[in-house]
């Protein structure tokens, strides 16, 4: 029999999240066919015992380290046997009639490479859905706070002005739950950049299949995310969160550097600087006593040393 949906799932050591996930699956009132894949990152808890004792229907991947999202997701898509794939977060939970509404609207649009959800939190309170590619300026704008969707020149990254109860055309859309067709990633040779460790991971996949030709379409059909379930809990086990931001510019600079050229990636650096420096002139203005100087350069100098070591975006290193 075919399979119309694989789900594809990745979470590290969120048990209770990750069974409210399923456990949201489970009561989808969905016709499909379909399969769910669940990879476990190397989780300390019982994750894998109580997906096998309460979803025994799920297809159980395990890493015995973490590999990170992307190379966790890449872990279970040589498994996925559905016309389409869903990547979804293990702190996403759809609605009962979200799969069969995705799939309905994937066969309707055989243009869309790449299909996203109205992302909720559960106040209701709508989250960026959907996106504008990544740059240097456009992440600097959002740093600084300076990003006006209005203006074109200082159009950043989100427009959350935009009317999200009608279907936009957009760049990318985030990976907390992402649908695209089998057939297009497998002509692209593969699913997920392998030198991602987390992030920029949905942007460059979303990247690769536009300029195949692909159209990127946000649906506002309801999902409700937490958002940064899997991150929280790698931050508690290292440097006080400082690596989360670490891995956020690593992928950074790799996302320049492979999707475009080494001076995308120097500009991108040279931002970051002239972010702290604004930051300095600001504070001896103000008097302020925070952030203190070091709070406001560490950044840079940890930027530097990525750069340093990962050989300008060239090679990953996590």
């Amino acid at each position: 029999m075919n399979v119309d949906l694989s789900i594809i799932i990745v979470a590290y050591g969120i048990r209770e999240v990750l069974e409210e996930c399923l456990t949201a699956l489970q009561a989808s009132t969905d016709r499909l066919n379909k399969e769910v894949i669940y990879v476990d990152n190397g989780s300390q808890d019982d994750s894998v015992a109580m997906v096998r004792e309460k979803f025994p229907e799920v297809i159980v991947i395990e890493s015995p380290v973490n590999l990170g999202f992307t190379r966790a997701n890449n872990l279970a898509y040589p498994e996925a046997k559905g016309q389409y794939v869903l990547m979804l977060n293990a702190d996403a939970f759809v609605f009962p009639e979200t799969l069969q509404k995705s799939y309905e609207f994937m066969e309707q649009h055989p243009d869309c490479g790449v299909m996203g959800a109205r992302l909720v939190g559960r106040d209701g309170k709508l989250q960026p859905s959907a996106r504008y590619f990544p740059t240097p300026w456009r992440i600097f704008l959002t740093r600084l706070g300076w990003d006006h969707p209005k203006i074109p020149f200082l159009k950043g990254i989100d427009d959350m002005q935009r009317d999200h109860h009608q279907v936009l055309e957009c760049d990318w859309v985030p990976g907390c739950y992402l649908v695209t067709r089998k057939s297009i990633v497998d002509s692209l040779g593969f699913f997920l950049r392998h030198d991602f460790f987390m992030y920029f991971d949905d942007a460059d996949i979303c990247l690769r299949i536009k300029r195949q030709g692909w159209k990127v379409l946000y649906c506002p059909i309801e999902v409700i995310h937490l958002g940064g379930a899997n991150s929280a809990k790698v931050s508690q086990v290292t440097e006080k969160g400082r690596q989360i931001a670490k891995l956020n510019t690593e992928s950074e600079f790799i996302y320049f550097r492979q999707n475009y050229h080494l001076l995308y990636l120097l500009w991108d650096m040279l931002l970051i600087v002239a972010y702290a420096k604004l930051r300095t002139f600001k504070k001896v203005l103000t008097f302020r006593k925070t952030p203190s100087f070091q709070e406001i350069w560490q950044p840079v100098g940890s930027a530097y040393r990525i750069l340093r070591d990962t050989h300008f975006g060239q090679r990953p290193l996590h």
